[in-house]
């Protein structure tokens, strides 16, 4: 029984280290850099080269998101900001006493602005053949959740079934086919998961080989509403599972599904997020979605 909660409280701080180290990296100097990312509120996509202009005791400091909205800045700034502004062309100008490691910018009500139709054109509702020909396999810990956002649809019909890649990881056998969960959840004021729409998560466990595993929700009839909703796959805690830790070619991973993901595209319309509670549980922090770098195999029909 210790080593097991040895090796729990050890892959917990594992997950604490990765989590706080998305927010802070070395320069090439050695020093300690804080960087965040920079999105359109409206459309979810980055907003390339946006300015970020802080202003100090003794005077500003200007720096460049890259094509992926991503802006880096010394450490040392974060917290001796007065204030910060956050500007894009085509969007409004954002002004925080804070910086923060997300920023979502509005974009211009002037829909006839060259600069929102070009920034409009650029989403994609699908991906491409070609990009879906390659798939890698991602996995979790115990009660992650990983979310797609599905827009609305012109055809307005109840959804009749969540599709799942579940699949096993780093050649581990035989993950697929333990338990997880599914919901379908609001989405909230900034475009990440919110409320679950079902009353109650349903457990499922695949039983197959197929590619996708689904799961009839017919019986609930959810439309997708105007805003879109988020299909979730849930891992459910590690005492419902008989193994804790097994051993992959990667190491030592949590005895749970895994998922298949397609490699990011920035302008593909179904981001996909990921909350992973244990990041937080040594924080005293809630529960936090934080989008993914790639798009999560979860479809409806």
């Amino acid at each position: 029984m210790i080593t097991k909660i040895a090796h729990r409280v050890f892959f917990i701080l594992l997950l604490v280290f990765h989590s706080m180290s998305s927010q802070e990296a070395q320069n090439d100097n050695g020093k300690t850099s804080f960087f965040g990312y920079i999105y359109s509120k409206n459309y979810k996509i980055p907003a390339e080269k946006a300015t970020v202009k802080i202003y100090l005791a003794n005077g500003h400091k200007t720096f460049i998101a890259d094509e992926n909205g991503k802006f880096e800045m010394p450490n040392e700034y974060v917290n001796n900001i007065d204030y910060v502004e956050v500007s894009s062309i085509g969007f409004e100008k954002k002004v925080s006493k804070i910086v923060s490691d997300t920023i979502f910018l509005d974009d211009y009500s002037n829909q006839l602005s060259e600069v929102i139709v070009n920034s409009k054109s650029k989403i994609k509702d699908e991906l491409s053949f070609f990009e879906k020909l390659k798939s890698f396999e991602t996995n979790f810990s115990w009660n992650a959740k990983a979310a797609v956002y599905i827009p609305k649809s012109n055809d307005n019909k109840y959804v009749k079934n969540l599709l799942f890649a579940v699949s096993d990881f780093g050649g581990v056998k035989n993950l697929k086919y333990l338990p997880f969960k599914v919901n379908l959840y609001t989405v909230d004021s900034l475009g990440f998961p919110y409320k679950p729409i079902l009353e109650k998560d349903i457990l499922v466990t695949k039983t197959d080989t197929e590619k996708w595993t689904t799961v009839d929700v017919s019986k609930f009839k959810v439309a997708i509403p105007d805003e879109g909703f988020f299909v979730v796959f849930i891992i459910l805690d590690g005492k419902d599972y008989k193994t804790d830790f097994v051993w992959s070619k990667h190491g030592s991973i949590a005895a749970v599904p895994a998922l298949k993901a397609y490699k990011y595209n920035k302008n593909y319309i179904r981001k996909s997020y990921l909350c992973r509670p244990y990041n937080y549980a040594l924080l005293n922090k809630s529960d936090a979605w934080t989008l993914e770098k790639l798009h999560y195999m979860i479809d409806i029909e």
